[in-house]
């Protein structure tokens, strides 16, 4: 009896901690995470969505179609708080996912052992600050990471436990299980690679899972038509250069990944080390007093799950280290998959429920542990340091954004345009770019040729100089980022173009204030107004 009442006490203090934490990290993401130049594309090509605009065919755009249709379906909900909306949505989407991800380890497991494993799972990913706060800002990682684990929870309902229920009709919850998996790869292209191989993996489980490999397949083909159909069959030259736009991305190399995998391990060090204990061995009955399992087990049909899932998180985690420049956070969205994968091995092997609840207990205090320790902490509140003197934060970066977003509304008066490549200033400022700089410094291409620029429909340096020279807005602002990217190689501008730019603008543009620590990498902004504004003679 004592031994019940503290295994109960572990397990849900475990469980306390761990909501009572995701919670509060969010809530901090959302307002004290830095600010990334991605949140004003993708809010703003959701505003477009929103006013019958279309990716590809209307502007340029580097990421599937699903993100901005989805919150262009809801632009009247997160616009009214700007780029805070925007991180609120995406924050319930990232919270929604960590669910997801916790019912996908209670599905792996018998009913017995489904509490210890959903707290594990959803201390892995919703009490991670690194995954925390690339599921909370406007990144596509959120809206991935929720479409493909609701996707493969419902796969999970192709095995009931119930005898009842298990019948040849319920494989078919493949089919809308195909349709949010492919949704996720209309998100992020990468999550395509889930596709074939979990049709390959029910193929080799049939004799547990059926038909499921046929309404899978079939459910995943429909949804990929309907994702990127349009697209193709509209803006086929546009879409195909936008998906293909990261490839041309030079600087990476060996030491470069290495370097990846080296910051993907230190961001999700609980993860790594709960796979190295597996790995060793710490995670299964050992010893006489453990090779008996202290519940009873009726049935564990779901233990065919977690291998499925590792398969394919290993699938799209090779795939997006073979990119000429992996950042680490590509793999968030799949992160909730080895969470559920691992944790589902985890609680299998474990079994007596003690040791479970005590690894349950383990979880959470060392994703607490890793989190509070994240250099992420220090880079939302430290700017630099100063040789011996550090240089600290005095407001957020979503606090200094909304403060500047209304000076430029307050110098813009009555016009509506903002001539800017920091396009979350404009979502923030309730304003619009100029054609063609919806997505900032990558939305022009010096590199190529007119013809080529006017097929693509970019823009490249002849009319980027024309648009400047027009001086299409009352107000233009830039920071570091401005007419620094040479897009789609992404080498620096020279410096002598740079110049050739800043004085265009100089020529019908004054100085109006200057933001120190500014946006993403806390650069420098400068806010000119048009120069009939400020009554000039020049």
């Amino acid at each position: 009896m004592m031994k019940d009442k503290t295994n109960k006490w572990m397990l849900a203090t475990g469980a306390a901690m761990a909501v009572s934490a995701a919670v509060a990290m969010y809530a901090f993401s959302v307002w004290f995470g830095n600010l990334n130049q991605d949140e004003g594309w993708y809010l703003y090509a959701a505003r477009m969505v929103s006013e019958g605009k279309r990716p590809y065919r209307d502007f340029f755009f580097t990421q599937g179609p699903v993100m901005p249709l989805m919150y262009g379906l809801l632009f009247r909900v997160w616009s009214v708080g700007g780029v805070l909306g925007g991180r609120v949505l995406t924050a319930v989407l990232g919270l929604a996912g960590c669910c997801c991800a916790a019912g996908l380890a209670r599905r792996a497991v018998p009913a017995q052992r489904a509490s210890e494993a959903m707290v594990i799972a959803f201390a892995l990913t919703a009490c991670n600050l690194y995954h925390v706060y690339f599921t909370a800002i406007p990144k596509t990682y959120a809206l991935a990471s929720c479409l493909l684990l609701g996707g493969y929870w419902l796969l999970t309902l192709c095995l009931s436990r119930h005898k009842r229920t298990r019948s040849h009709m319920s494989c078919m919850w493949a089919f809308p299980a195909g349709l949010l998996v492919a949704a996720a790869a209309g998100t992020r292209l990468s999550m395509g690679a889930l596709l074939p191989v979990t049709v390959l993996g029910l193929m080799f489980t049939w004799r547990k899972t059926g038909a499921a490999f046929f309404w899978f397949a079939l459910g995943g083909i429909v949804g990929l038509v309907l994702a990127y159909g349009p697209s193709l069959l509209f803006a086929r030259e546009q879409f195909i250069f936008s998906q293909t736009f990261h490839t041309a991305r030079g600087g990476g190399g060996l030491m470069l990944t290495a370097g990846s995998l080296s910051r993907t391990l230190r961001a999700y060090l609980p993860a790594a080390t709960l796979l190295a204990g597996y790995a060793l061995f710490l995670f299964r009955p050992c010893g006489s007093g453990e090779t008996r399992a202290d519940d009873e087990v009726t049935d564990n049909r779901g233990a065919v799950w977690p291998w499925l899932w590792m398969a394919s998180f290993c699938a799209v985690f090779v795939l997006q280290m073979c990119s000429p420049y992996p950042y680490d956070d590509y793999h968030v969205p799949v992160m909730g998959l080895l969470a559920a994968a691992l944790t589902g091995l985890i609680v299998n092997g474990v079994a007596t429920r003690r040791r479970r609840c005590q690894v349950c207990l383990f979880s959470v205090l060392l994703a607490l542990a890793a989190s509070g320790s994240s250099p992420l902490l220090q880079d939302w509140f430290v700017v630099r340091q100063d040789r011996f003197w550090v240089v600290q934060r005095k407001i957020s970066d979503l606090a200094l954004l909304r403060g500047v977003a209304r000076d430029v509304r307050a110098l813009s008066g009555s016009d509506r345009v903002l001539l800017t490549q920091d396009t979350y200033l404009a979502v923030e400022a309730d304003m619009s770019v100029p054609t063609g700089l919806e997505m900032g410094p990558f939305s022009y291409f010096p590199s190529l040729s007119d013809a080529e620029a006017l097929k693509q429909n970019v823009m490249n340096k002849s009319r980027m100089s024309a648009l400047l020279a027009a001086a299409p807005a009352s107000v233009a602002a830039y920071s570091g980022y401005g007419f620094a990217v040479s897009s789609p190689v992404m080498d620096e501008v020279p410096f002598e173009d740079r110049q050739f730019y800043l004085s265009l603008l100089g020529r019908n543009y004054d100085f109006a204030q200057e933001v120190r620590y500014f946006g993403q990498n806390s650069t420098t902004l400068q806010i000119l107004v048009r120069r009939k504004i400020l009554g000039s003679d020049d």
